[in-house]
C-alpha cells in the first residue's frame, strides 16, 4: 500500500492542474466576448505592450509573435504605464498551467501620469532562447494596499529564486493561477479587456520602441482591477 502513495500523489496532482488549466481556458474564452465598452481614458486606466529585444549593434526590437526565431540574447519585455498610480500583477503561463521557459512573474508599482516601466527587473530575465508553445500573458492592474497585492507579493517574491525546487516552483505556479483566477473571474468587480494577439508592426533598429502604438488598455480602479490577456500567436499564413 505505501509503495502507491507516490502514483497516488501525481494522480490528485495531474487532476488538480487539468481542473485549474480548464477554469483559465473558461476565463480566456469569457474575455474574448464581446467587450461591453472601450477604454474609458477619462478614468484611470493602464496599458501594456509585450516586444522581442535583440542586442546589437544595432539593437533591435518588435511587438513579439510567438513566432519570432528565438536565438541568443534574445528577451521579451514588457512596456507598461498608467493614468494613475498602481501595481501590476504580470505572469506568463503556457495552456498546460507552466512557466513560460520559466519566466519569474513580476510585481511592481507603477507610476501616475503615463511613466512608463520595464519588465521584468533586474536581474530577472525572460530570454527567448528556446521558443515556447501557445501561452498567455496575464496582466493585472491592482490598487496600491490591496488585499491581492498583499497575497501576490509574498507569492512572487518567492518564486523569484532561480535554484527553487521545480516541485516547489510548480505548486507556487498553480497558487499563483488560483490567485488570478478569483481576480479574473468576478465579473461584476473586474474590468477585463478582450484577450487579444499583439498587433504586427516592423523591427525597429538602433531607436527607440514606440510601444505605445501596440498597446493594449484597460480601465481600472480602487475597487475594480483591470485585467488584460495577451495571446501570442504564430502568424496566419
Amino acid at each position: 500500500m505505501r509503495a502507491n502513495i507516490p502514483t497516488v500523489a501525481r494522480i490528485l496532482d495531474a487532476i488538480r492542474m487539468r481542473k485549474l488549466s480548464l477554469f483559465l481556458l473558461a476565463l480566456i474564452a469569457a474575455a474574448n466576448a464581446p467587450a461591453a465598452a472601450t477604454v474609458d481614458e477619462e478614468k484611470p486606466h493602464g496599458r501594456v505592450c509585450l516586444s522581442l529585444f535583440e542586442p546589437g549593434p544595432p539593437e533591435k526590437e518588435e511587438a513579439f509573435q510567438i513566432s519570432a526565431p528565438p536565438g541568443a540574447g534574445k528577451t521579451v519585455r514588457a512596456y507598461i504605464d498608467a493614468s494613475d498610480k498602481c501595481m501590476v500583477l504580470i505572469a506568463a503561463m503556457t495552456k498546460d498551467g507552466k512557466l513560460v521557459n520559466g519566466w519569474r512573474p513580476q510585481l511592481s508599482e507603477v507610476p501616475a501620469e503615463y511613466e512608463e516601466i520595464l519588465l521584468p527587473q533586474s536581474p530577472v530575465k525572460w530570454d527567448w532562447t528556446t521558443a515556447s508553445g501557445p501561452f498567455d500573458l496575464y496582466v493585472l492592474f491592482l490598487a496600491t494596499g490591496s488585499k491581492e497585492v498583499e497575497e501576490a507579493k509574498k507569492l512572487v517574491d518567492a518564486m523569484q529564486n532561480p535554484k527553487v525546487d521545480d516541485r516547489i516552483l510548480a505548486m507556487q505556479t498553480g497558487k499563483l493561477k488560483e490567485l488570478i483566477g478569483r481576480i479574473a473571474s468576478d465579473k461584476d468587480k473586474v474590468n477585463q479587456a478582450p484577450a487579444s494577439e499583439p498587433e504586427v508592426g516592423g523591427v525597429f533598429r538602433g531607436t527607440a520602441f514606440p510601444w505605445r502604438q501596440f498597446a493594449q488598455s484597460v480601465n481600472f480602479s480602487a475597487d475594480r482591477p483591470g485585467v488584460v490577456i495577451i495571446s501570442p500567436a504564430a502568424e496566419k499564413k
